[in-house]
């Protein structure tokens, strides 16, 4: 009997298709595995790779870094831990082909901002402990320290202008000594000329004649001072309307009123003025009046040698006496106080001097240290160019933040932690080259704050306002012009204000507390202690504390309050610059810059098809014997 194969083929071939279509199908779940599996791979690397961050870096400072030397090296350790992936024997062979780094970003990019996202992670999740300011409370703190530094501000420009003040009532003085001399000398020239003596009327009269002519050059310096100062007051006003505007609670209004005195003395020195220029007249009509009676003198003289009485000495006193206009001088100033004026002055020059040296403790030494700032990413990074308002670390809550992180991790004056470069707080603050230059900026500033903050208490304290203006009236003496009474009272209030700074200032270098805002318990010193300051006599720091002890801020905590007001991206960058500085003691040449904050990459590989041996399917995939494959990846600490 004889045998047909069709169903036989027709099977064979149904068995094919199936198997050919379970192959394709098969083939095209591993492809998918295999995508998968090298996106695995890829994640992998970057974590492997991300697990070598700086140990030291960590350690010492909480943050998470990965330091590289070049890019391709970061390329070579992701390649070597994605081979480790794919020589695993399993349904996914592959061949990696390439790894490119396509985003890489250092800890010091975009002015520090990835430094402030660090740092904020590490205080929001344990960090902060304990803050001495809440973050909400960073607004009203910042307003506090800017309205401080606005009254520094302000004291500054009332002080130039008492020193112009002052030099108008010393031109003042000079007209009035100068009259007064004028009105000594005709008094000597009338008894003279009684007295039939005239080589002492000569005498008198060419003293007279040389004083008067000296008037209208002290009339014109005057004048000049006058001037000057009414411009002075002009600019003033001037800048007062751009600095009050950062004053709180109405005290724009309390300065307007109690600081601002000079007005009032310029319209009464108009007065004056014109009382002076009419004293030029005076003088210009009594040297002609001295002219007709010296030859008046002359003729007698004449008329004696040739015996004839037509003129005496006598009526040439008596044309004197009744040609002479005298001088209205009342408005003279009194010598005054001028002991408690030099002490005052003193302890002005004590403020603007070094004032390092005035508050730290004794037996202190300033460290000298020197900042090895060479490669500091601050000196290598361009300034940002705005469009930062939005990164980390900008908002006052985040840099409340921070600025705690950093008395948590860095050094300052008072830190018992010392290191070869001791001042790092304060270079955070200031940025100079040495622990000195950075030390002094920062206490300059600080003493700013604390005489601003004291200077708006004695100005809301009634009864220190009085103890100014009495003090003043005993300086000034007896003068013309009430206003000036006040312009004293105004500086009298400036230095107590600068002394109560400098004691305040002791203290917190000696390791106490001063309050922002004081209370009467709270202040230190009377004006018999700002005289003695004068004297050289410094109350010891430790008496400053009352009942106002243990309230209040510390040195470094003030500090962080000063950081409130710094440009946060200088901020950042400066606090990387102490972080490299002290990890180059044990490692030399490391670079924050050569650290990175976050990689993104994209893999490149060559599948192996495992399921295409069969030529009908390699016939459908038109003879592939691999196929791409790609996979990307980002990691960021």
């Amino acid at each position: 009997m004889k045998k047909s194969g069709q169903i036989t083929v027709f099977l064979s071939m149904c068995l094919l298709c199936t198997w050919a279509l379970l192959c394709v199908m098969l083939e095209s779940a591993r492809t998918a595995g295999s995508r998968y599996y090298f996106q695995v791979a890829a994640q992998g690397a970057l974590d492997t790779l991300f697990s070598g961050y700086h140990r030291r870096l960590w350690e010492e400072y909480r943050i998470f870094a990965l330091e590289y030397k070049a890019e391709e090296e970061i390329i070579r350790d992701l390649e070597n831990s994605i081979n480790r992936y794919l020589s695993v024997d399993n349904w996914y062979p592959m061949k990696l082909e390439s790894v490119d780094v396509t985003r890489l970003v250092n800890i010091s990019d975009e002015q520090g901002a990835f430094l402030a996202e660090e740092v904020l992670s590490f205080m929001r999740l344990g960090g902060a402990f304990q803050l001495f300011m809440e973050p909400e409370d960073g607004e009203q703190f910042l307003k506090d320290v800017t309205e401080a530094a606005s009254v520094h501000t302000l004291s500054g420009i009332y002080d130039g202008q008492e020193k112009e003040a002052r030099k108008l009532e010393k031109a003042v003085e000079r007209l009035i000594d100068n009259i007064q001399e004028q009105e000594r000398l005709s008094r000597d020239m009338e008894e003279a000329l009684l007295d039939d003596d005239e080589n002492g009327f000569f005498r008198a009269a060419r003293s007279c004649r040389q004083t008067a002519k000296k008037y209208s050059g002290l009339m014109r310096q005057y004048e000049k001072q006058a001037e000057t100062l009414l411009k002075r007051q002009q600019q003033s006003l001037s800048v007062m309307d751009d600095v009050t505007t950062d004053l709180q609670d109405n005290r724009e209004e309390l300065f307007r009123q109690q600081w601002n005195p000079y007005d009032a003395y310029l319209a009464q020195d108009g007065e004056r003025r014109k009382a002076f220029a009419r004293w030029e007249e005076q003088t210009e009509h009594n040297r002609n009046l001295l002219d007709e009676t010296e030859q008046m003198v002359l003729d007698a003289l004449d008329c004696q040698e040739e015996d004839e009485e037509t003129v005496s000495l006598r009526d040439a006193a008596d044309h004197w006496r009744s040609g002479y206009r005298r001088f209205d001088t009342a408005q003279n100033v009194s010598a005054g106080d001028k002991e408690k004026q030099g002490l005052l002055d003193q302890v002005r020059r004590l403020a603007e001097g070094s004032l390092v040296e005035l508050v730290m403790p004794a037996k202190t030494a300033v460290s000298g240290a020197v900042l090895p700032n060479e490669g500091f990413p601050s000196k290598e990074t361009a300034p940002a160019q705005g469009g930062q308002e939005k990164t980390a670390g900008n908002h006052l809550a985040e840099r409340v933040l921070i600025n705690e992180y950093c008395g948590l991790f860095f050094t300052d004056a008072l830190s018992k932690d010392k290191r070869q470069v001791q001042y790092e707080l304060e270079y955070v603050l200031q940025g100079c080259g040495t622990d000195r230059e950075n030390l002094e900026k920062t206490v300059t500033q600080l003493f700013a704050i604390r005489e601003g903050m004291n200077l708006i208490h004695i100005l809301s304290d009634a009864d220190k306002r009085q103890q100014a203006e009495a003090l003043a009236a005993v300086i000034t003496g007896v003068t013309g012009l009430a206003p000036l009474v006040k312009i004293v009272a105004c500086v009298i209030m400036g230095i107590w204000a600068m002394g109560e700074a400098i004691q305040d200032l002791r203290t917190l270098m000696a390791g106490g507390k001063v309050p922002l805002w004081k209370k009467k318990s709270d202040w230190v010193t009377s004006l018999d202690n700002i005289l003695d300051m004068g004297r050289g006599q410094m109350a010891d720091a430790a008496e400053g504390g009352q009942e106002g002890a243990g309230r209040g801020f510390t040195y470094q905590q003030y500090l962080k309050l000063m950081l409130l007001k710094q440009d946060p991206q200088v901020k950042h960058m400066r606090m990387l610059d102490v972080m490299q500085m002290n990890i180059r003691r044990e490692q030399p040449g490391f670079r924050v810059m050569d650290c990175a904050y976050r990689v993104d990459i994209c893999g490149n590989a060559c599948g192996k098809h495992m399921f295409f041996a069969l030529p009908i399917v390699e016939n459908l995939v038109r003879g592939q014997t691999g196929y791409p494959l790609k996979a990307s990846g980002e990691k960021a600490y």
